[in-house]
C-alpha cells in the first residue's frame, strides 16, 4: 500500500534516519491508514533515547511540550500548529494503577515495543518508504473485521485493565467483531477495573457512544461485565467509588410487548443506536430511553397479559440525570439527556395532534425554566425528533409511521423557534419603549406581560402588536393609579 505521511511527520522520520536511528510511524495510524481511512493524528517510535530525541530536535531548531510524558519514554516535537508523539521503544510493568505503567524501561528493538501493544490492528508499524512491520497478523484481522489482542488476553488485560475498555470502543469504531477469547479474558479481569479512573472510563464512553456500531461495543461491555463494575474518583483529596452503568443489565433479555415490539429492551435499544445520529446527547438519549422499562413499580400487564410499562419515561428522566451525574459528566448534558428520556413517550403521542396541542406543548417547555433562549429549545425537539425515530425504527413502525414522525418533528422545530423564552426574544425591547414614556420599573412590569401574552398565542410577536399592547398596559396602569 502507498502510505502518504504529512510533510511535518515525514520531516521528523528524516530526520531521526539522518541521525543513524529507525524511525517507524506506529499504531492507530497505520490501522486507519489500511482501512482507507485518514489518521486523526501519527505515532512515532525510535530506538533513539529521550535524550537523544531533544538534542535532536534541538539541532533542528524544534520545539518541545516541555516534559509532557518523558517519564514514559516520550518527546512531543512541535512542528508548526501539529505536535508528533515520539516514542522510544520500550516496555511496562502495571501495578495498583490499572493503566498507568509502575515501570517504564527502554528496549533495543521494534519488536519488543511492538509486543507490548494491545490488539493485532494496534501493533503493525511503517516505514518511510512504506514497508510495514505485521508480526501479529493485524492485517489480516483487518481484513476479517476483528479485534484480537497481541498474544494472551488475559495478561494484556492484568497489565492495563483499560484495554477492557478500548476493545469494547474499536468495536464500536470499527464496526468489527472481537476474539471470543477477549470475552473470556475479560471475565477473568473485571477486579481490575476499580484500579480504572473515572475520567479514563468517561473518555471511552464518549468515544464509543458517538461510534457507527455503539450498540455493538455496549454489548460487548454489558455481556462481559464490564459496565456493572466500579471505577474510582478522587475529589477533594477523598476518593469515591463510583459505578460505571450497572443499570443497563436487567435490559437484557427484558420482554416487551409483541405487538409493538419485535425485541426485548436491550436488543430495541442497540438497534434504535444504529439509527441516531451520533452525537453526544442523543446518543446518551437512545442509550437510556428504555432504562426504566422492566422495574418494579413500573413493569405491569395488560388484559391480555402482555408486558407494560407506564410511567417508564419519567423514571427513566431521573435516573438518566442521576447516572450522568454520577459519572461526572456536565449538568448541561445531563439535564438535556433526562429531558429528551422524560419527553420521548410525548413525542410519539403528539404526532397525529392538532397545532393547539403542539402550542401548548411548547409554551409548556418555554415557562419551564429549562431553556435560556428559543433556539436551544428547538435544539432539543431537532435531538428528540431524531431518538424518537431511532425508537421507532425499532419498533414494529411502518414507513409511513415513520415519515409522519419526521414530518412532525421538522414541524416541532419550526414551531420551537416561534415561541419567546426570554423577553429578549421578543421583537421589541426595552431600548424601544423607554423613550415612549415607560419607566423602568413599568418596564420590568410589562415586559414579562408581553411575554406571557406572545406565549399564550393572544399576541403576535410582532413590533407594531406589542409596542400597542405595551402602551394600552401603561394606559391601564394610570388609570388604576388615578382611581
Amino acid at each position: 500500500m502507498d502510505f502518504t505521511f504529512p510533510t511535518y511527520i515525514k520531516q521528523v522520520m528524516t530526520a531521526l534516519q539522518d541521525a543513524g536511528f529507525e524511525a517507524y510511524v506506529v499504531g492507530g495510524a497505520v490501522r486507519d491508514a489500511l482501512l482507507g481511512r485518514k489518521p486523526d493524528d501519527y505515532d512515532i517510535v525510535t530506538n533513539a533515547r529521550p535524550d537523544e530525541i531533544k538534542l535532536l530536535a534541538k539541532q533542528h531548531n524544534l520545539s518541545l511540550v516541555d516534559k509532557v510524558g518523558q517519564n514514559f519514554g516520550v518527546v512531543m516535537i512541535v512542528m508548526g500548529k501539529k505536535v508528533v508523539e515520539v516514542a522510544s521503544y520500550r516496555n511496562e510493568t502495571y501495578g495498583r494503577d490499572a493503566h498507568r505503567p509502575e515501570e517504564v524501561w527502554y528496549c533495543d528493538t521494534l519488536e519488543e515495543d511492538l509486543g507490548r501493544r494491545d490488539f493485532t490492528i494496534n501493533a503493525m508499524a511503517v516505514d518511510l518508504d512504506g514497508n510495514i512491520t505485521d508480526l501479529y497478523e493485524g492485517q489480516e484481522d483487518l481484513r476479517q473485521g476483528i479485534v484480537r489482542t497481541v498474544g494472551n488476553a488475559d495478561k494484556r488485560f492484568d497489565e492495563d485493565a483499560l484495554r477492557m475498555f478500548r476493545a469494547c470502543r474499536f468495536v464500536a469504531q470499527l464496526d468489527f467483531t472481537y476474539d471470543k477469547k477477549i470475552l473470556k479474558a475479560i471475565g477473568n479481569n473485571l477486579e481490575r477495573v476499580e484500579g480504572l479512573s473515572l475520567e479514563r472510563i468517561r473518555v471511552e464512553l464518549e468515544k464509543l457512544l458517538v461510534s457507527e456500531a455503539a450498540g455493538k461495543g455496549l454489548d460487548l461491555m454489558v455481556k462481559s461485565g464490564l459496565a456493572a463494575q466500579s471505577c474510582h474518583y478522587k475529589e477533594q483529596g477523598q476518593e469515591f467509588k463510583i459505578p460505571i452503568l450497572p443499570e443497563l443489565e436487567h435490559m437484557v433479555g427484558m420482554s416487551q410487548n409483541p405487538q409493538f415490539h419485535p425485541f426485548d429492551v436491550w436488543e430495541h435499544t442497540l438497534v434504535a443506536l444504529r439509527n441516531g445520529d451520533r452525537s453526544m446527547e442523543t446518543s446518551w438519549g437512545i442509550l437510556l430511553h428504555d432504562i426504566a422499562k422492566g422495574l418494579e413499580g413500573i413493569r405491569g400487564t395488560n388484559e391480555k397479559g402482555e408486558p407494560t410499562d407506564h410511567g417508564h419515561e419519567e423514571k427513566g428522566a431521573e435516573m438518566a440525570f442521576n447516572i450522568l451525574s454520577r459519572l461526572r459528566f456536565p449538568k448541561e448534558l445531563a439535564e438535556r439527556v433526562s429531558w429528551l428520556v422524560g419527553n420521548h413517550m410525548r413525542f410519539g403521542a403528539n404526532i397525529d395532534a392538532n397545532d393547539d396541542v403542539t402550542w401548548r406543548w411548547l409554551r409548556k417547555c418555554a415557562r419551564s425554566g429549562e431553556f435560556r433562549e428559543n433556539k436551544l429549545m428547538a435544539e432539543a425537539f431537532k435531538q428528540l425528533t431524531n431518538v424518537c425515530i431511532a425508537d421507532m425504527v425499532a419498533t414494529t413502525a411502518s414507513k409511513q409511521e415513520l415519515i409522519s414522525a419526521q414530518m412532525y418533528g421538522t414541524k416541532l422545530v419550526t414551531m420551537a423557534y416561534l415561541v419567546p423564552i426570554h423577553t429578549t426574544d421578543l421583537n421589541v425591547t426595552g431600548k424601544d419603549l423607554l423613550p415612549q414614556g415607560f419607566t423602568k420599573k413599568e418596564l420590568e412590569e410589562v415586559m414579562p406581560v408581553l411575554l406571557r401574552r406572545v406565549q399564550d398565542g393572544e399576541l403576535k410577536n410582532d413590533y407594531d402588536v406589542l409596542e400597542k399592547a405595551a402602551k394600552t398596559w401603561k394606559a391601564r396602569q394610570e388609570k388604576k393609579g388615578q382611581n
